[in-house]
C-alpha cells in the first residue's frame, strides 16, 4: 500500500510540475510592460475624447528634438517687449513698430501693457493671435505670418537672452534638443554684376555654362569680406551659446540664405552660409527661407537649386548638411504647374537631407518623392500649426499619412512657436486629435527627431540613450496612473 501511495504522490508532483511549465508562458504573456500599459492608456484617452487628459499626457511625454525651428519666430512677443524696455525702445502707437524715444506718436512699453486696445493690436500684428476673430479687412494669412517678422526683427538679435529662454521653455516641456535656424550671415559684398548672366542661363537652362559662371563668381568674391563675415558670425554665436548645452539639453544651429533676393545676392549668401557651417561644428546645417510662392522665389527656383548643388559638389562643403523648406504651397497660391517639382528638385538637385513642410506632395510626383525619401532615409519635418495658418491645409488635406505610409521618417516640429502662440506639446496634441497614429508610432516620431538630427554621432548616441531613459520613466509613470 505504501508503494502505491508513493507512486501516486510522484505522479501528482509530475503533473503539477507540468502544469507549472505550461502555465509559465501564459502568465508571462498576460503581464504587460510599461510601454504596453502606456499604449492601452493612450488608446483609452483617444477613445474617450478626453482632450484635457491627452494634453497632460503629451505635456509629460519626452519629445526628443525640435528640428524645424526658427529662432526669431520662436521667441514670444512678451519677451521682445521686455527687451525693448531694457534697451529704451518705444512702440509707434499707430504702426506698432519699434521706435526710438525721439519718435513722434511713441508709447512706452509700460503704457502699452496698461492699454488693452494697444496691447491687443500689437499682439495681432506681431503674432497670429486672434487673426480669425476679426471681421475687418485683413491681409491674407500667409502674408500676415511673414509680416510679423518685420515688427520684432529690430530687437531679435539679443541671441544670448533668446537662446536661454528657448532652453528654459524646452526643458519645461520635456524637449532635450533644438536645431534652430539662427540667422543668415551678414556679408558686406553687395554685387548685382552677375545678375544678367545668371538670368541668361536661367532662360536657356545651360547647366554646364552655369557651373562655369558659378566658378567665376565664387573666385571673384572678396575673400577678406567672406572671412570677416564668417569670423563675426562664429564669434557672436560663441558668446550667445555659452551655458546652453549640458548633459540634459543640447542646441545646435543652422544658418540660411533668403530666397527673395536677387540671384547674385542669393549666391553670395549661400556661399557664406556654407563657409560658416564648414568652420564651426556647432553650426550643423544650411537652410533656405522666404515665402516659396513669392514671385522671385518662383522665378528663380531653378537657379537656386543648382546653386545648392554646386556648393555641395565642392570638396570643402560635401559633408555640410542641408535641410530645405520645400513644398510649402497650397492650391491657388501659384499656378498648378508650379506646384509640381519643388520637393523633388530640393531632394534630387539640391541634395536636401530633410524637407521642411512638404505639403504640396499630392501635386508632385508623389511616388517618386516617397520612394526617394524612404530609400535615402530623408526625414519630413511636419509643422501642423503653421501649415494650417499659412496654407489652410489641415486634417485629411495634409499629406502626413502619405509620408508615413510611404516609409518616410516623420518628425514633429513647431516652426515658429512664438508667432503661432504654440508649442511642441500642442503639435503632438493636434497630431493625436486629427490622425490615427498609435502611441508606438508617435514614440517613433520622437525617436526620429534625434536619429535624423544633424548632431555628430557621439552626441546623437548620448541623446538616444537619454531619450530612452526618459521614455522608460514616463511609461512607468503612466503605467502607475492606469492601474
Amino acid at each position: 500500500m505504501f508503494y502505491y501511495f508513493v507512486a501516486y504522490l510522484c505522479l501528482m508532483i509530475k503533473q503539477l510540475a507540468l502544469c507549472a511549465l505550461l502555465c509559465t508562458p501564459v502568465c508571462t504573456a498576460i503581464a504587460q510592460t510599461d510601454q504596453e500599459k502606456t499604449t492601452a492608456y493612450y488608446n483609452k484617452l483617444k477613445a474617450s475624447g478626453d482632450v484635457a487628459r491627452l494634453a497632460y499626457f503629451f505635456s509629460q511625454m519626452p519629445k526628443g528634438g525640435d528640428l524645424h525651428h526658427h529662432y526669431s519666430g520662436s521667441v514670444y512677443l512678451e519677451t521682445y517687449l521686455d527687451w525693448c524696455k531694457d534697451k529704451g525702445k518705444y512702440i509707434d502707437s499707430f504702426k506698432y513698430s519699434i521706435v526710438d524715444d525721439t519718435a513722434a506718436d511713441r508709447i512706452s512699453i509700460d503704457a502699452l501693457r496698461k492699454n488693452a486696445l494697444h496691447y491687443r493690436n500689437l499682439m495681432s500684428l506681431w503674432s497670429t493671435a486672434d487673426f480669425y476673430n476679426h471681421s475687418a479687412p485683413q491681409v491674407p494669412p500667409d502674408q500676415h505670418f511673414f509680416n510679423t517678422f518685420g515688427f520684432f526683427s529690430p530687437i531679435s538679435g539679443n541671441f544670448k537672452a533668446g537662446l536661454a529662454e528657448l532652453k528654459r521653455r524646452a526643458l519645461q516641456e520635456n524637449v532635450q534638443y533644438i536645431e534652430t535656424m539662427l540667422s543668415s550671415v551678414s556679408v558686406s559684398i553687395k554685387s548685382t554684376t552677375y545678375n544678367a548672366s545668371l538670368y541668361r542661363h536661367l532662360a536657356t537652362r545651360d547647366e554646364n555654362g552655369l557651373t562655369a559662371l558659378f566658378d567665376s563668381i565664387r573666385t571673384s568674391l572678396a575673400k577678406i569680406a567672406i572671412d570677416t563675415a564668417v569670423t563675426n558670425y562664429i564669434s557672436a554665436l560663441r558668446d550667445a551659446r555659452t551655458g546652453i548645452d549640458d548633459g540634459n539639453f543640447t542646441m545646435r544651429y543652422q544658418t540660411y540664405a533668403n530666397r527673395l533676393k536677387d540671384p547674385s545676392t542669393v549666391f553670395i549668401s549661400i556661399y557664406a552660409a556654407f563657409c560658416v557651417a564648414a568652420t564651426d561644428t556647432n553650426i550643423v546645417g544650411v537652410n533656405f527661407v522666404g515665402a516659396e510662392n513669392d514671385p522671385v522665389s518662383m522665378k528663380d527656383f531653378w537657379l537656386h537649386m543648382r546653386m545648392f548643388r554646386y556648393f555641395k559638389s565642392l570638396p570643402q562643403f560635401e559633408k555640410i548638411h542641408l535641410a530645405l523648406h520645400a513644398g510649402e504651397l497650397a492650391p491657388g497660391m501659384t499656378r498648378p504647374e508650379d506646384m509640381g517639382y519643388h520637393i523633388y528638385e530640393s531632394l534630387t538637385i539640391a541634395g536636401a537631407e530633410r524637407i521642411g513642410h512638404g505639403v504640396d506632395l499630392p501635386y508632385e510626383d508623389a511616388q517618386a518623392i516617397l520612394t526617394h525619401m524612404a530609400a535615402k532615409k530623408n526625414a519630413i519635418e511636419i509643422n501642423l500649426t503653421s501649415n494650417e495658418f499659412i496654407l489652410g491645409i489641415k486634417n485629411e488635406r495634409h499629406p502626413i499619412n502619405m509620408y508615413h505610409d510611404g516609409g518616410v521618417p516623420l518628425t514633429i516640429s513647431t516652426d515658429d512657436a512664438g508667432v503661432s502662440r504654440s508649442s511642441l506639446t500642442e503639435q503632438y496634441i493636434m497630431l493625436a486629435e486629427r490622425y490615427t497614429f498609435t502611441y508606438p508610432q508617435i514614440r517613433s516620431f520622437v525617436l526620429n527627431s534625434i536619429e535624423h538630427s544633424f548632431m555628430n554621432p557621439y552626441m546623437k548616441t548620448h541623446h538616444k540613450a537619454l531619450l530612452q531613459r526618459r521614455f522608460a520613466a514616463f511609461e512607468k509613470m503612466v503605467a502607475g496612473m492606469s492601474k
